[in-house]
């Protein structure tokens, strides 16, 4: 059974997630990952010090999930008194929202952006979610909504990116009536898993490598094995994504990002483990999204941006018109960006999604 139990008050700034037990918070050499709620917040403002946008932070408390006190760290970006409809932007699996770093002041020239962290992710609280995956889903969706409702927000566009987008899209099933516009950038978990593996294009090195143990153990555990060499891991794995910023932060300054992915994943991976329970093989979802998508509303906007260098697997229009989708969707290729397309080419997907905003705020 989902369990969300609002609260009356909503907006909090004290204690910070995610929580400790006592026993490590007091005897700090017992962290074999040397991680704290205090670094995580530390991580996150050295990176977002380069946004020129000024940003509020602050926690969106929505009460408790299957009895645990559920938090979300929220951002808001942007001018207070915009009059457009308001982007809510949802991370991937491993990140946080500072990962849109390259987007914020782009995407909230005219508009309030609001970034959050789920809940298992980030400077969110790490609550337990079901090993039920439709129940996994249903908590997230209602995470979602209860989030929406605490800061009164009537009508929003949202996005995600990769699991993100997945739950935007489970989010855009469930409470249309919410929705302006939904934009799934890159997303996972949209298709079955082929019964014969085709070797699929563009997968990076670092994926293959971890495939064969990534079905066993929650995908991110070898970052948190490490321990202390966890920052260094993320720059051996991933130089690549390190390069991605270096038009916001300049040359030299990569471990930015890996000390802030290394401190948001160091903590208890309730929400790593909740994806774990969705898929079947990293790339797959055990219930994709694409057949379910009959059902979305007909009202329902919904642009899906891919990268055109992307792993995941890509869709055009006219599948999800044979899947029976009677809404407009419309779909969308960023040149030469791959799977994290927000940062591979961030201005084509800033345009690209300033562009699908503005067509939408008339409606």
């Amino acid at each position: 059974m989902v369990s969300i139990s609002p609260t009356n008050t909503a907006i909090e700034f004290d204690v910070l997630e995610p929580r400790e037990s006592w026993l490590r918070s007091w005897i700090p050499f017992l962290r074999w990952t040397p991680t704290s709620p205090q670094k995580v917040k530390e991580a996150e403002e050295n990176l977002l010090q380069y946004v020129k946008t000024k940003s509020e932070g602050f926690y969106v408390n929505i009460g408790t999930v299957n009895g645990e006190s559920c938090r979300i760290w929220t951002r808001k970006f942007g001018p207070d008194g915009s009059v457009e409809v308001p982007l809510v932007m949802i991370h991937g699996m491993g990140a946080g929202l500072a990962m849109f770093a390259l987007n914020y002041d782009s995407l909230a020239k005219e508009r309030l952006v609001y970034a959050i962290d789920l809940p298992g992710f980030g400077r969110s609280s790490r609550v337990n979610f079901s090993s039920n995956p439709s129940e996994i889903e249903d908590q997230y969706t209602a995470c979602i909504e209860q989030w929406r409702k605490s800061l009164d927000l009537k009508r929003i566009n949202l996005l995600g990116h990769s699991f993100g987008g997945h739950l935007t899209a489970l989010y855009a099933l469930k409470y249309p009536q919410n929705i302006n516009l939904a934009i799934l950038a890159d997303p996972w978990g949209m298709t079955e898993r082929p019964s014969e593996l085709v070797p699929r294009r563009n997968i990076p090195v670092w994926l293959k490598a971890l495939a064969s143990v990534l079905q066993h153990f929650n995908p991110l555990w070898g970052l948190r094995a490490s321990g202390p060499a966890g920052p260094w891991l993320v720059t051996r794995m991933r130089p690549d994504l390190m390069r991605k910023y270096e038009d916001l932060l300049g040359t030299g300054k990569s471990s930015l990002i890996s000390e802030y992915l290394f401190h948001c994943n160091g903590h208890n991976p309730t929400g790593e483990s909740a994806f774990h329970s969705l898929m079947t093989g990293f790339g797959w979802a055990n219930n994709p999204i694409l057949p379910r998508m009959k059902d979305l509303d007909e009202n329902v906007q919904m642009t899906v941006l891919y990268g055109s260098k992307s792993w995941m697997t890509h869709l055009q229009e006219n599948d999800f018109i044979e899947n029976g989708v009677k809404s407009a969707v419309s779909v969308e290729y960023i040149e030469d960006a791959g799977h994290h397309i927000y940062a591979d080419q961030y201005q084509s997907f800033n345009e690209a999604v300033n562009s699908c905003l503005s067509k939408h705020d008339n409606k």
